[in-house]
């Protein structure tokens, strides 16, 4: 039973990865959303929003399909639930309780009951499996888009078209069953799931095409002397 928990615990590592992975991505990709709507003067057509947009969805889209389909090679929150409900006594009381300072047995048994379930001793396999069924739920669409549209180009029709809402949906449901098991197996509290603590917007203060014949150095100079001025009014 231990070798199991071990084998668990470390798809767990994985599964936590992708979808810290999937919070930041999409945190990115409002953030830039942000960014095109607060300056009028880049809300034109163009094929950098549409390669943006397009490459955001590919990657998010085949990430939670990744989570939401089972096989015996492969790591997943589906494969990882499926298996806790075919042997749930592997993530037991004593096992949670254990987890907790002895000051806090009382707190650590009020805790399993609230996300384990019913059962006395491990942790309840319906709950479980109500937990498989909505995940399942909410990423169905996604995972024929990803199946017939993205891994391939199915020829026949797509009966509805998943949105930019329903990935959400299921990126946060994602976000709370992560937050659930690191509970029941670690007894590890985390909220928010994703904290971004680089500045990626620095690169978005710097110019990225640098006009003819101008140096780094010259436009770092200008930019010390004279940065309060509008760029069109810069003729080096």
């Amino acid at each position: 039973m231990e070798q199991r928990f071990e084998k668990w615990n470390n798809w767990l590592d994985n599964i936590d990865n992708d979808v810290c992975l999937l919070s930041s991505n999409r945190s990115i990709f409002r953030e830039i959303q942000k960014i095109v709507d607060n300056n009028p003067q880049i809300q034109t057509p163009n094929l950098f929003y549409s390669f943006l947009g397009d490459t955001y969805v590919a990657f998010t889209v085949m990430t939670v399909r990744r989570q939401i389909k089972s096989h015996k090679d492969s790591i997943s929150f589906a494969g990882l639930l499926q298996e806790i409900i075919d042997t749930p006594c592997v993530l037991s009381r004593e096992r949670f309780v254990d987890l907790y300072p002895s000051s806090m047995k009382g707190h650590a048994n009020s805790d399993f009951a609230q996300f384990a379930g019913d059962c006395k001793d491990h942790v309840d396999p319906d709950l479980v499996k109500q937990d498989l069924k909505q995940l399942k739920f909410l990423g169905k669409n996604l995972e024929i888009f990803a199946d017939k549209r993205i891994a391939h180009q199915d020829r026949r029709k797509i009966k509805h078209v998943p949105t930019f809402n329903d990935l959400d949906v299921c990126i946060n449901y994602l976000e709370e069953l992560t937050k659930k098991y690191l509970l029941l197996f670690r007894g590890v509290a985390r909220s928010p799931l994703v904290t971004n603590l680089d500045d990626w917007h620095e690169i978005f203060r710097e110019p990225w095409i640098l006009p003819d014949n101008t140096s780094v150095a010259d436009l770092t100079a200008w930019w010390n002397a004279e940065g309060d001025k509008e760029w069109d009014e810069w003729s080096p």
